[in-house]
């Protein structure tokens, strides 16, 4: 019995090691990173970029800042494509109504010499063996052109800085990567346990971006060369799937590319959670991940797993089995918990350094950061457990079914 507790406890405090040196590490590498990629001395080439965002709805707080965050950005060579599932959709209608375009002709040109070339709107029509986002995608794919070097995708409910499209494809420009990516960081909206507790899960997996072998697309924030998107038939690969950043994630990482990450980039995106929102959010995410990433989903049960068996095998030994070598690892991780939960907090505080008023919604998350990592590893396993069996699953108000391999039927749309 003593050997099995004691190769738990291993496990455990090996891994919780791993993510306290990897938070202190991480503003070391993202500063090799910015003076590799960002140093202003280098004068390169900005390949032309199309940049895709499948849209749905109207955020009365958010999608005003994000369109005009996206149309803003210091690139010398963008343009815009926003594609939508219905030309009914609120986004849509926003758009168009500010854009000043027709229907029939639904492209905005600039007034005012900028970088930014066009903005396009196009509507998709519903989906009927991939996911929405996904015909959306599928549809603007149609719509690329020749001079297109560089296909970049983005979701709306992120705010991009000026300099984000830059920082994103400044690898790809330089010929260091052909897919480059980052990842969000969920900022509070207010101080609901559920929001504050989806911000902290969330960070985790921020904070672990950057190392080749774990780099993840996140479709949220990635681009692709266009010369790599071609070759490996992303268009065709998006068929009949329901995720498309893990899709790409796969078929890229079968070609034997890697995908960059940009340490520095990872970009605000405003939440607010129920109980109810968390957990359908966490599901859907673990959901995905089974179906198209299946060793990042067993990962997930491993590093959950692990710590929870740690903590409460720990907790089991010192109080029924009055085992004094329970203090040993329970003290231990809790010291690399403290470690990791402050060097967390460094890394947002200058990440977002000129957003004040985000660097205090995420002060929030402090006492959660250092108090409460059982309480949310142990939701993270809810999250993969609840997704075992499942094969069906509700996303922006349509149902899908999604069978082995990923292929994926729409059940239902909402009316």
């Amino acid at each position: 019995m003593d050997w099995l507790l004691w190769l738990i406890w291993t496990v455990w405090m090996a891994g919780s090691l791993l993510s306290m040196v990897n938070a202190l590490l991480y503003r070391h590498f993202r500063s090799q990173q910015d003076q590799r990629w960002l140093d202003s001395k280098n004068e390169i080439n900005q390949k032309k970029v199309c940049w895709i965002v499948a849209m749905k709805g109207f955020d009365k707080q958010l999608t005003e800042t994000f369109f005009k965050s996206l149309i803003t950005q210091s690139y010398t060579n963008y343009r815009i494509i926003f594609t939508f599932e219905s030309d009914q959709d609120e986004g849509y209608t926003w758009l168009r109504n500010h854009l000043g375009v027709t229907e029939k002709k639904a492209v905005w040109y600039p007034s005012i010499s900028s970088g930014l070339e066009s903005v396009s709107l196009l509507v998709a029509g519903p989906a009927k063996d991939c996911g929405q986002k996904v015909h959306n995608q599928i549809t603007a794919f149609a719509s690329l052109r020749q001079d297109d070097e560089i296909i970049a995708f983005a979701d709306a409910d992120i705010i991009c800085p000026p300099e984000t499209l830059s920082r994103l494809v400044v690898p790809i420009n330089m010929g260091h990567f052909d897919v480059m990516t980052t990842f969000r960081w969920l900022i509070p909206g207010d101080a609901h346990p559920a929001t504050l507790f989806g911000s902290v899960i969330n960070a985790s997996c921020a904070t672990m971006g950057g190392h080749v072998f774990l780099n993840t697309a996140w479709g949220g924030m990635v681009a692709v060369e266009r010369e790599t998107f071609d070759e490996l038939r992303i268009p065709d690969r998006f068929s009949r799937v329901l995720s498309d950043d893990l899709t790409l994630n796969s078929v890229v990482k079968r070609s034997g590319r890697t995908i960059g990450f940009v340490r520095s980039l990872i970009v605000p995106s405003p939440v607010q959670f129920t109980w109810y929102d968390l957990f359908e959010f966490g599901s859907r995410q673990y959901f995905m991940v089974k179906f198209y990433s299946i060793k990042l989903y067993l990962s997930a049960y491993e590093v959950t797993g692990f710590y929870l068996a740690g903590f409460i095998s720990s907790i089991i030994a010192i109080t029924c089995l009055n085992n004094p070598l329970g203090w040993l690892p329970l003290v231990a991780v809790m010291l690399s918990d403290q470690i990791r939960a402050f060097c967390r907090r460094k890394i947002y505080q200058y990440q977002f350094r000129h957003q004040p008023e985000t660097v205090r919604s995420l002060d929030k998350t402090i006492l959660i950061e250092h108090l409460c990592t059982p309480i949310w590893m142990g939701l993270q396993f809810i999250f993969v457990v609840s997704v075992l069996f499942k094969n069906k699953i509700t996303w922006a108000g349509i149902r899908y079914r999604v069978k082995a391999g990923g292929n994926t039927t729409v059940l239902s749309h909402k009316s």
